[in-house]
């Protein structure tokens, strides 16, 4: 399939990936004081991943939670929702 990514696409993935890292900033393992790894695939918000690890399972929990927070973000499209399975990884849709 050939894909076209204009100047609005891109500035919509990186304001998705601002708020998905704000939503991070200052998250830290409670007991091993490490931040969540975050990873993002994809140049489109149709598909873009998130792929989010940690130091132990705590730390994905609490991760978790604050990237599935509901807290709405300026700048990103209504109906744009996130969430992260139990692997890790999400699929933006």
């Amino acid at each position: 399939m050939f894909s076209v990514s204009t100047d609005f696409d891109q500035l919509r993935v990186e304001r998705f990936k601002q708020a998905t890292e704000d939503k991070l900033r200052g998250v830290r393992c409670p007991q091993h004081n490490q931040p969540p790894r975050l990873r993002f695939h994809g140049s489109s918000l149709r598909d873009i991943t998130i792929s989010l690890s940690g130091c132990c399972p705590r730390l994905m929990e609490i991760a978790n939670a604050r990237i599935g927070s509901a807290r709405l973000t300026e700048g990103l499209t209504e109906g744009l929702s996130e969430g992260l399975d139990n692997a890790g990884s999400a699929k933006a849709s």
